[in-house]
């Protein structure tokens, strides 16, 4: 086989593997749901930022913005919804305070997610979190601000085929550069500028592609408010899985990530020798045995380092041997031991007994 599509193999691996072990889909549908529920507020906060500026291509440049990213049943109500709301000074208020909580929930959330995809967990701490929201957070909204002018300096209407490829090349340099900064500081390591631009660029052509496609559907799909809100809900699922995609390639390509061990394409950390490393034959045969040894309900002793530490045996244990049924995704393997302390059960009784009396 070729060395560079073995080349090529290997780093698909990886990135699949990456993806497995850090339930990507999973964190990418909690980052929908905040970026859903804060979606109201923040568009608030814009218009009364743009109000106050008073200017009136800026305003055709929104609500331009909102039929682009909504189909016509649930733009109309939204836009009915902020001219109702927005000469509201309390609902202003209460949207301001509601978006710092649904914006520090998603770029919390964010934050941890690249901690774990980059294994910095220590590094992540609350003050971390916060500080790197409030980044994150300016960032985006001058994404923001760039999607309004963009959309208020370009011609309206059918201006062919030059006009709209010219629309999204300005859409991914302005993303690119919007989202350079949550891709270099979210990680909480040393990572180089190179090293993070292959997923800044992943990022903004995937949203770019994921809006084209959400607006050529808006003007020909459902358009009842319920389909436009389910469909707004897709959209904000695959942005926040195109995000994190991003960091996957960032860590994979870089070898940052200890779920994977391969020679770094750009940048980053040279791979740990695996002559010492076992197989996953040898790795499944040793839990296949464990999980007989769980089974005689016996205490079970943890040893590292010459240190050992007795636990009782746990009531449930899962082994995760399978092997993948897609043949280029390398099989990872994991185990899994819980227990219901007494103090748990006691606290348990204690509330039955209580609610008796």
């Amino acid at each position: 086989m070729d060395s560079r599509i073995e080349r090529g193999l290997t780093v698909g691996r990886a990135i699949v593997t990456e993806i497995r072990v850090e339930k990507v889909t999973f964190l990418a549908g909690s980052i929908a749901y905040h970026a859903f529920i804060s979606l109201l507020p923040l568009l608030l906060l814009v218009l009364a930022a743009i109000s106050a500026v008073g200017n009136r291509s800026l305003e055709d440049g929104f609500i331009a913005l909102i039929e682009a990213v909504l189909t016509p049943g649930a733009q109309q109500l939204l836009l009915d919804e902020l001219q109702t709301a927005g000469g509201s000074t309390g609902l202003t208020i209460v949207g301001g305070l509601v978006l710092v909580w649904g914006t520090l929930r998603i770029f919390r959330g964010l934050d941890t997610a690249f901690s774990d995809i980059y294994e910095t967990e220590t590094a992540n701490t609350l003050g971390d979190q916060l500080s790197d929201g409030v980044i994150v957070l300016v960032t985006f909204g001058i994404a923001i601000v760039t999607a309004i002018v963009v959309q208020s300096v370009l011609p309206v209407g059918n201006d062919g085929i030059l006009v709209w490829v010219l629309s999204r090349l300005l859409l991914v340099v302005g993303l690119s550069v919007t989202f350079f900064p949550m891709y270099y500081i979210f990680p909480d390591t040393d990572v180089s500028v190179a090293e993070v631009l292959p997923g800044t660029a992943f990022a903004a052509v995937g949203l770019v592609t994921f809006e084209t496609l959400f607006n050529i559907y808006s003007q020909s799909g459902d358009k009842s408010v319920v389909g436009g809100i389910l469909v707004l809900l897709t959209w904000l699922y695959f942005s926040g899985l195109v995000i994190l995609l991003g960091a996957v390639v960032n860590a994979v390509l870089s070898n940052r990530s200890a779920d994977v061990n391969i020679e770094p394409v750009i940048g980053g950390i040279r791979p740990s020798d695996k002559r010492d490393r076992p197989t996953r034959q040898e790795v499944v045969a040793s839990l296949t045995e464990l999980k007989r040894l769980l089974d005689r309900d016996e205490e079970v002793v943890i040893s590292v380092g010459g240190r050992s530490v007795t636990l009782p045996s746990p009531q449930r244990y899962e082994t995760d041997t399978e092997s993948s049924r897609l043949g280029f995704v390398d099989g990872t393997v994991g185990l899994e031991l819980r227990w219901s302390p007494r103090d748990i059960d006691q606290s348990g009784e204690q509330a039955t007994n209580d609610a008796t009396d």
